[in-house]
C-alpha cells in the first residue's frame, strides 16, 4: 500500500470539501475585518462631534470710562518737528499776506490809471480835432458870410480856354482811364504852377486829396452854390476856414489828377454846384 505525502492529502483536501470551508472561512474573515474598521470609524467621528458641539465661553474685560486715556510722552523730534511746521505755517502766512498786499496794490494802481485815461481822452480828443482841424481833409460847417454873387459875374480862375467841356448826360472818352463817362465840370488849359483865382467870393470848406481829381479845394459860396476847384498843387494858399473874395488867388495849377490828361498838358478841372447838382460853369463865366 502507498504512503500519501502532504502535497497530496492537502491536494485531496481542496478538491473536495475542503475548499468550500476554506472559502466561507475567508468570507467571515472579510466581514470580520470591515465590521470593525466600520466600529472604529464611527466612534472616531463621534468623539469629534463631541469636541465641536462644546458650548465656548469668551472673556472681555471692560476698561473705566471714568479713567483719563493714558497720554504718551511727547517726544523731542515730535515737538521739534512740529515747531518747524508751526514757522512755515508762519512764514507762508506773512507770503501769503504779501501777495495779497500786492495784488491790491496792482490793482489799485491799474483803477488809477484807468481813471487818468478816462479823464485826459477829452483833452486828447480835444488835441486830435485840433490836428485835424489843420488837415487838409477838414470840412468846415460855419456859416458863410453873405456875399452878393448873384449879381456879379464869375471870373475865370485860369484864363486859359476849355479843353474839356461839362458833360453831365452824354459820355466822353476818358483818355487816362481809358474808359466812356460823364464829365461834371470844365478843364481849363493852363501850365502846372500857374496862379489860381477864386472865382467867387466865399469860404474854403474844405482841402481834400481825390483819387481822379488830385487836390481838391471847395468854396462855399452861398445861396447853395459851392465852386470847386481840382488839379492843384499839393500846396494851397488858403486852407479850410479861410474867407475869399472873387478874384484872390487861393492855389497854384498841379499835377495830381489820376483819372485826367490832356496829352501831358497842364490843366485846371472847375465845377460849380447848386444844391448838390452839377451845373454847367460856362453858364456863370463872363
Amino acid at each position: 500500500m502507498n504512503k500519501k505525502t502532504v502535497w497530496q492529502k492537502a491536494a485531496a483536501f481542496f478538491s473536495g470539501k475542503g475548499f468550500y470551508m476554506v472559502l466561507v472561512l475567508c468570507i467571515a474573515a472579510i466581514g470580520a475585518s470591515g465590521w470593525y474598521l466600520w466600529k472604529t470609524m464611527r466612534l472616531a467621528t463621534d468623539s469629534v462631534a463631541e469636541a465641536v458641539s462644546g458650548s465656548a465661553t469668551v472673556t472681555v474685560t471692560q476698561e473705566d470710562e471714568d479713567a483719563p486715556p493714558e497720554q504718551a510722552e511727547p517726544d523731542s523730534s515730535d515737538s521739534a518737528a512740529r515747531e518747524e511746521a508751526l514757522a512755515d505755517a508762519g512764514t507762508e502766512e506773512v507770503v501769503t499776506s504779501a501777495v495779497s498786499d500786492s495784488a491790491a496794490a496792482l490793482e489799485e494802481a491799474e483803477d488809477a490809471a484807468a481813471e487818468t485815461a478816462a479823464e485826459s481822452e477829452p483833452a486828447v480828443a480835444e488835441e486830435t480835432a485840433e490836428t485835424e482841424s489843420s488837415s487838409k481833409n477838414e470840412v468846415v460847417e460855419t456859416a458863410v458870410e453873405t456875399v452878393d454873387n448873384l449879381h456879379q459875374t464869375m471870373q475865370y480862375p485860369v484864363p486859359g480856354s476849355v479843353v474839356a467841356a461839362f458833360s453831365a448826360d452824354t459820355l466822353t472818352y476818358n483818355e487816362a482811364l481809358e474808359d466812356w463817362r460823364t464829365h461834371n465840370g470844365v478843364d481849363l488849359s493852363a501850365q502846372v504852377g500857374d496862379e489860381v483865382a477864386a472865382a467867387w467870393s466865399g469860404q474854403v470848406v474844405s482841402v481834400r486829396e481825390d483819387a481822379v481829381l488830385g487836390t481838391v479845394l471847395t468854396v462855399d459860396c452861398g445861396d447853395g452854390y459851392t465852386t470847386v476847384y481840382g488839379n492843384l498843387a499839393e500846396e494851397t494858399a488858403v486852407s479850410a476856414g479861410d474867407q475869399v473874395s472873387a478874384g484872390d488867388v487861393i492855389g497854384t495849377v498841379g499835377d495830381t489828377a489820376g483819372g485826367e490828361t490832356h496829352g501831358g498838358d497842364g490843366f485846371l478841372h472847375f465845377a460849380v454846384l447848386l444844391d448838390g447838382e452839377y451845373l454847367d460853369p460856362m453858364e456863370f463865366l463872363s
